[in-house]
C-alpha cells in the first residue's frame, strides 16, 4: 500500500558544507565540478604519517575539530537560508547533529591527562561526548525545540537530516538545522580500519587515484574530515519568509541488515527494500528518478551490493539512472558521509549537473550502472536519491526533488 502523502512539505533552504576540497560551500562544490581530488600525505598527532583527506580548514591545537567544523558548517548554512535564529520562535527551531564517535582530540587529551595522574579538563571531557555537537548548535542559536544526536556509524549525517524533515511533518517544529561532522584522522582510527583491511592502497606516484569505487582494482576509502548542516523548513514558513528554496526533500526510510558488526549481508534484498519504501513514502515513481549518489566506499563488498539493490528496487529503470561516488574527490567522511554527500547531492538538482565518479578507469562488471567516469554531466535531474550504508547494518534511504516538481 502507497502510504499518504503528508500535507507538510520539507524543503532545504541553506547549505553550509566544509571538505578537504574547500571550506565553504560552494568553494567545495566548484572543486568538485573540476573533477579535483583531497587525498594528500599527512602528519598525524603521533607524528606518524598517513594519507586521507584532512579538512581545508586549519586548526588551533587545543580546539575540538569535529566541533569547529560542525559550527563554522551551520554559520554557512543559516547565512545561506538568509536566516536570523533570533526572528524565530525558538521553541520551534530543532537541531540534529551526528559527531558518530565524539570529539576524538578532546577525548585523547582526557585519555593522555588520566595516564600522567593529572585531571582532565571539564571541557574535554563534555566535548568528547557524541551529543556535544547537537548541544553546542542548539547554544549557539538559543532553539529550544528537539536537539538531538543521531548515531549510526557511516549513515549518521544522512539520518539526522531525514529525522529532522520528519519533526517537521509531524509539525513539532518549523525549522531544523541538521546535519553531522567528522575529524577521524586520528591514529587509533586509522589503525582500526587498517586491521579491518578496508583502506585503500596508495601508489606514491600518485595518492589521489587511491579512492577507486567500481573499479576492478579498487581496495578501499581513506578517511576525510568535514562536516555539512542544511537548513531544513516548513515550505509554507519559508515562503512567508520570502525565501527560495533549493530541493525539497520527498521522503526516506531507514533500514538494518541485522546481518554482521562490519561485514555487509551479501544478499541485497535487504537494501532494496529501503530503497523501494523511500521511493512510496516519497510518491516518486521509479521512471521519474534520474540521479543516484551512492554510499560507494571502493570496498570490494559494498559496491556491488549497492549496484544489484538498485537493480533489484528500480528494474530497467536504474539502466539509465546516472550515478556519482564523491569519496574519490573528498575521501570517506564516515559520520558526516551521508550529510556531505547529500548537500551535493542537493547542488547537483540546483545547478542540473552530476559530479564525476573519479579514478574509475576499468568498471567492475558487478558495478554495471551508469557512472559518469571522466567528468560530470549536464542534465536535469528531477529527482535523486542519496543512500548511506553505516558499520553494524544501518540503511538510510533520502529523496530529493526539485521544488517546481508538483
Amino acid at each position: 500500500m502507497t502510504p499518504t502523502r503528508s500535507q507538510t512539505r520539507v524543503i532545504v533552504t541553506g547549505i553550509g558544507l566544509i571538505t578537504g576540497l574547500g571550506g565553504t560551500t560552494e568553494s567545495t562544490w566548484s572543486a568538485l565540478r573540476e573533477g579535483k581530488r583531497a587525498v594528500r600525505a599527512m602528519t598525524l598527532s603521533d607524528g606518524s604519517t598517513s594519507f586521507g583527506c584532512p579538512s581545508s580548514i586549519d586548526f588551533d591545537s587545543n580546539v575540538e575539530p569535529a566541533l569547529i567544523l560542525l559550527e563554522k558548517a551551520a554559520d554557512q548554512a543559516l547565512s545561506h537560508a538568509n536566516l536570523d535564529p533570533t526572528t524565530l520562535d525558538l521553541d520551534r527551531v530543532g537541531v540534529l547533529a551526528g559527531l558518530s564517535k565524539g570529539g576524538l582530540r578532546n577525548l585523547s587529551r582526557v585519555h593522555h591527562a588520566i595516564l600522567r595522574n593529572e585531571d582532565p579538563q571539564g571541557e574535554d571531557w563534555l566535548n568528547s561526548r557524541p551529543s556535544s555537537g547537537a548541544s553546542s548548535l542548539a547554544r549557539r542559536i538559543g532553539s529550544r525545540g528537539p536537539s538531538l544526536a543521531p548515531i549510526a556509524a557511516c549513515a549518521t549525517g544522512l539520518i539526522a537530516v531525514a529525522q529532522g524533515a520528519d519533526l517537521i511533518r509531524r509539525d513539532v517544529v518549523d525549522v531544523v538545522l541538521a546535519g553531522a561532522s567528522d575529524a577521524s584522522l586520528e591514529p587509533l582510527v586509522l589503525a582500526a580500519f587498517q586491521k579491518m583491511k578496508v583502506l585503500a592502497r596508495v601508489d606514491l606516484a600518485d595518492p589521489s587515484s587511491a579512492i577507486r569505487p567500481w573499479d576492478r582494482a579498487r581496495s578501499g576509502f581513506l578517511v576525510g574530515e568535514g562536516a555539512a548542516v542544511l537548513v531544513l523548513e516548513n515550505l509554507e514558513h519559508a515562503r512567508r519568509r520570502g525565501v527560495a528554496p533549493i530541493v525539497e526533500i520527498a521522503g526516506g526510510a531507514l533500514g538494518a541488515d541485522a546481518f554482521h558488526e562490519t561485514a555487509l549481508n551479501p544478499d541485497p534484498r535487504g537494501l532494496a527494500g529501503v530503497i523501494g519504501r523511500a521511493l512510496d513514502w516519497s510518491h516518486i515513481k521509479a521512471d521519474e528518478l534520474d540521479y543516484v549518489n551512492v554510499h560507494g566506499t571502493a570496498t570490494r563488498s559494498n559496491d556491488p551490493l549497492e549496484c544489484q539493490a538498485l537493480r533489484l528496487a528500480l528494474g530497467t529503470n536504474a539502466n539509465r539512472i546516472v550515478c556519482s561516488a564523491n569519496k574519490a574527490q573528498i575521501g570517506h567522511l564516515l559520520g558526516a558521509a551521508g550529510a556531505a554527500e547529500l548537500a551535493i547531492t542537493c547542488l547537483a538538482i540546483r545547478d542540473s549537473f552530476a559530479p564525476p565518479t573519479l579514478n574509475l578507469l576499468d568498471q567492475d562488471p558487478e558495478c554495471d550502472l551508469v557512472a559518469v567516469p571522466f567528468g560530470g554531466r549536464s542534465m536535469q535531474i528531477r529527482a535523486a536519491l542519496k543512500l548511506s550504508i553505516g558499520f553494524g547494518g544501518h540503511f538510510a534511504a533520502l529523496c530529493l526533488q526539485r521544488i517546481d516538481r508538483s
